[in-house]
Formats: structure tokens, sequence, C-alpha cells
């Protein structure tokens, strides 16, 4: 059954969104944007039915006709590949009809089923398995995204799955000693997503409340007290800091949302800010990461140490999702979306083979994987992408990224004609205008002045807004030029420089023969140049988006861009 296009969880808040990411109703035409969800389409299309039930017909004691996955995303955290199948299909069939998708959906849901107890458990292990490694958390988390795609994308069986788990989870006698697991800040975000579904009950909160609130931390968090992103002081087995701790700023954001408690805002915010002070690179990426040794402002470029990983960029731009519902006005929230999304995200995608782990910034890009946890918060973005487009309420329209989309929105149809990023025309098409409404058009930062839609003006780093009671047409442009950022980390050469690029909102990598003597890369020097000129030293080829380095066999292109064994360098050597 289709559901509504605006979702009905605000009558469940205290503090309400004031927009809404819509549920269905955007379809993607020929850009970027649909090159990435169709890829993501025939990458879920690779996984056999009888491998992914593996585990569930093990422990349901069936004649398993498939074979397991190995190594550690299914060795130890046995049915995730499944979880991960539901989460990028669910999102998928939310937006496209797909036969094959919706039989593989459908086939998952039949394991689940078929595996589940009559108490509603239907993890993939004995429950005696359940409170170890990361099953009551990252696992659980799946499950849970995995029924909701699901559920959202018309299935009314998932629905009544996620009910009897959930039921079973918010009494089981593990909860008092699953936030001392492996990772368990992370589970927070599972009970607050079942908590804004129509099966989801006060009990979520106070499970939340009891058993995985770390009120030490949102402390920390909202003084902003040094050094707390990179320690902990947990007991247990997880003291270390952790990228993965962004997740439970999602579910920290939905508590705030659900009770008013406005400590958990201050906790978030200050959280936020620290990441984007000490543990951010240009581009997006999250520095903070998994067996990271690491301190403040480290900015690690190294590719044998783990860093810019899409996790933790999925985790942070579900939280800015999440703050432009709240304070749509901020155009800040969705820059930090669309710099995820382009420089990571995107960049990350193996064409529709694989997903990568990290989005490292020189020498080659590492080999993606089908079934890890990037993969499985990478498909689900993947198959997510209309919903980044617009946002909406009854009486507003937000149009935040720029991509060849069209919004259905009751009988209104808003067409946006573009090939961003690869040229800045936008055309936005207005047709038959159902009622008046507003309509919001972001200005991004990254626009270096103002200028008009219309008669209306357009200020960089604000939204533009326009009444909308008849058919209309808007074309304006939105220009790029280059922004230049200086290196500061543990990677600063002794008496040199190092330099990178952005161009709008996207990340450049310079490609090339050179010899680059100071790290080993693959790359170029820039030090016969001023680097602060680049116009001076780049010249336009044919080819949208690509330079030519002048006098040298070099090239400066977005990183999202770079081919899987494409030597490059984002930070060549400068004076």
């Amino acid at each position: 059954m289709k559901r509504a296009q605006i979702p009905d969880y605000n009558k469940k808040l205290v503090i309400k969104d004031r927009i809404f990411t819509p549920v269905n109703g955007v379809s993607l035409n020929n850009g970027i944007f649909k090159r990435v969800f169709e890829n993501n389409i025939s990458f879920l299309k690779q996984f056999r039915l009888e491998d992914l039930s593996y585990w569930f017909d093990i422990k349901s004691g069936r004649v398993a006709k498939g074979s397991p996955f190995r190594g550690h995303f299914e060795d130890n955290l046995k049915g995730q590949t499944a979880f991960q199948l539901l989460m990028g299909a669910g999102n998928a069939l939310r937006w496209t009809e797909d036969v094959d998708l919706e039989k593989m959906l459908n086939d998952v849901l039949d394991v689940i089923s078929s595996s589940a107890e009559s108490d509603g458990y239907c993890m993939a292990v004995p429950k005696s398995e359940f409170p170890r490694n990361e099953y009551p958390h990252y696992v659980r988390i799946w499950l849970t995204y995995g029924l909701i795609a699901a559920y959202l994308s018309g299935n009314d069986r998932a629905l009544e799955i996620l009910k009897a788990w959930q039921n079973w989870f918010n009494s089981s006698r593990e909860l008092p000693i699953i936030k001392y697991l492996e990772l368990a800040y992370q589970g927070i975000v599972a009970s607050t997503a079942a908590y804004m579904t129509p099966i989801g009950t006060q009990k979520d909160l106070e499970v939340v409340e009891k058993y995985y609130e770390e009120d030490w931390r949102l402390a920390q968090f909202s003084r902003q007290e040094k050094d707390c992103v990179q320690r902990r002081f947990q007991p247990g087995e997880e003291p270390h800091p952790h990228g993965s701790e962004l997740e439970s700023l999602e579910g920290y954001l939905d508590m705030f949302r659900a009770t008013g408690a406005y400590y958990y805002l201050d906790a978030v915010l200050g959280a936020v800010e620290m990441y984007k002070r000490h543990w951010q690179h240009v581009g997006g990426g999250i520095v903070m990461c998994e067996f990271l040794k690491a301190t403040e402002d480290c900015n690690t470029l190294d590719p044998r140490r783990p860093y810019n990983e899409l996790c933790c960029s999925s985790f942070w731009l579900h939280i800015f999702q999440r703050l432009h519902r709240l304070f749509p006005e901020n155009e800040s929230y969705v820059s930090e979306i669309e710099q995820s999304l382009y420089n990571v995200a995107f960049a990350n995608q193996d064409e529709n083979r694989s997903i990568r782990y990290f989005a490292v910034l020189e020498g080659t890009k590492v080999k993606g994987q089908v079934n890890s946890c990037c993969s499985g918060v990478g498909t689900r973005i993947f198959g997510s992408l209309p919903e980044y487009v617009f946002s909406i309420s009854e009486t507003d329209v937000y149009v935040d990224l720029f991509a060849a989309a069209t919004l259905s929105y009751g009988r209104t149809k808003i067409m946006m004609e573009t090939e961003m990023p690869y040229s800045g025309k936008v055309k936005i098409i207005i047709r038959d205008v159902e009622k008046p409404f507003d309509l919001h058009i972001r200005i991004p930062n990254w626009v270096p002045k103002a200028f008009k839609i219309g008669d209306v003006d357009a200020v960089p780093g604000t939204y533009t807004d326009i009444r909308v009671t008849k058919d209309q047409e808007l074309d304006f442009f939105l220009e790029m030029e280059f922004g230049v950022h200086y290196y500061s980390g543990e990677a600063k050469i002794r008496n040199r420089n190092r330099v990178c690029y952005t161009y709008g909102p996207l990340l450049m990598a310079f490609v090339g023969t050179d010899d680059y003597p100071y790290t080993g890369a693959m790359g170029i020097s820039l030090e016969e140049f001023n680097p602060d000129d680049i116009n001076d030293f780049v010249e336009s080829t044919d080819e949208p988006l690509v330079w030519k380095i002048r006098g040298k066999n070099a090239y400066l292109k977005p990183y999202m861009d770079i081919a899987q064994d494409e030597g490059f360098v984002v930070y060549p050597v400068c004076k």
C-alpha cells in the first residue's frame, strides 16, 4: 500500500519538525544522481537469496543451500547482509518500480519470518549469542532500518515483523549489559527510529533513557570539553574513541524531538562543532575513525590509516538531515549533506560492483566490498537519493540539492532541469499548480556572489523565498569558483606547504605522471606556481570539470570522478 508522502510522526513529538523528508513522489532524471541510484539497484541484484539466508537456515535447522559470506561482517555479524539488502532495496522501491528487486525484498522478508520465534525474536543467531559482539546495536540497527524501508516502500508485513521484534527487544533480559558491549552507543538510533514509525511506543524512549543514554558523555559534548572526541572513559571493552559514535547523535536528536529536553540538542550541536573544528577534512570527510590513534587536528592523509570512512559520513549527513528539518533556514546544514554525498558517498561507489570503505586522499582509491558496514550504509544512501533533493510540508517546498528530478506535490509538478555539478545552469519548471505554496530555493554558500532569480535577490548561504500561485519557470545559474585550502596536520612536509582545491561543493584531485618525491604518492608538485593563483596554471579541457596543468602531464578533476586504479593526490606540495 502506498504511504503518505508526508510522514505523520510529528504527532508524537514535543519539538515538531517544520519540514519533512518526502517518503515518495520524487523521480530522478538523467544525471549523476540517477546514475548512482541505478548503479545501486544493479549492485543489489548481485546477491543470491540462498547466500543471504544461510545463517537463518542454520539457526532454524534447515538445510542451507547457499554459501556463507566470509569475513568479519558475516562470521561475527551473522545475517547483516540480508538486512543490508532490505535497506537498499526497500529505499529504492519507494521511488521506482522494479519487479525483480521487489521479489528479492519479499524473499528476504520470507526468510526472516520463517526464522522468527513466537515471541518476535528474528535474528539469524540463537538468543544465547545475541548479547555479544555488535548484535544488539549495529546488526539491530540494520534490521530496524531495513524493515522500516520495506514498510515505506509499501510492504505492510515488514511493519508487523518490526513490531514483534521491537516488543521482544524492549523486554529482553539482556538490556542491563548492552551499553557495555561493542559500539553500544550506536544502538540508540535503532530504538528512536522505531519510535518514529506507527508501531513506536513510549517504551522505545524508556529503553534509550535507561539502558543507552550516557549522561556524562552528553555533558562533555555540551561543554565542548577538550579531548572528549578522542577520549572515552566508559567502563568495559569500549573506552576508545570511534567515528561510529556519530550515529548516537542521530538518536539523541530524535530524543530531543520526542521529549523536548534541550540538553540533547546542546550535546549534539557541541559535538558537531568539535568535529567540524578538529576532525573534518576539506570536502567533508570525517577524520576520526575506528582504530585511528589520533589527536585533534591530525588530518591524516596516509592511505594506510583509516579515515574518511563512508559510515561516518552517513551518520554525519543523517544528523544534518534532522537539523535541516528542525531549522530549515540554516543553509549550512544542507551544505554538509551535499559535501558528504559528492565527496564521500558518490566517490565511494565503484560503479555497480562494490562500495568502498574509505575515501583516502592520496595514492589510489581503496578496493570496494559487497558486504561491509560501509556497503550497508552506502546502499541505504544510494537507495534514498531522491529524498535529499527536496523537502516539503503542507505549505512549503524546499529545493535543497540541485539534480535533474521531478517532485509530485499533490497534483503540482516541480521539475528541475540541470546537469549539476558539471554545469551550474538550473531551470525549475512548475506546472499544474493546485494551491499556492512557498518555494524556497537554496543558494549554496559556495556561490561567490549574489544574483537574481527573476526579480528576487538570491544571496549565498540562504534560501530564496518565492510565492507560487501559478505555473511558472525559473532560470538561474549557480556560479562556481576554486577555493584554495592549505594543509595543516601530521602530513605537513618540512619547509614546504601542501594545498588542495575545491570547486563549488566538489573536492578536487590531481592526476598525472610527474614524480612526487616527498610522499611517494602518485601526483604532481606545484612548487613552480603560486598556488593562490590557480587560474594562472590550469587550462580548461573539452571535458567538464577537468583542467590540464600547464606544462605538465597532469590534470585536475573532481575526486568523485577518480577511477579505481588512477593515481592521484589531493594535497600536492607547493611553495
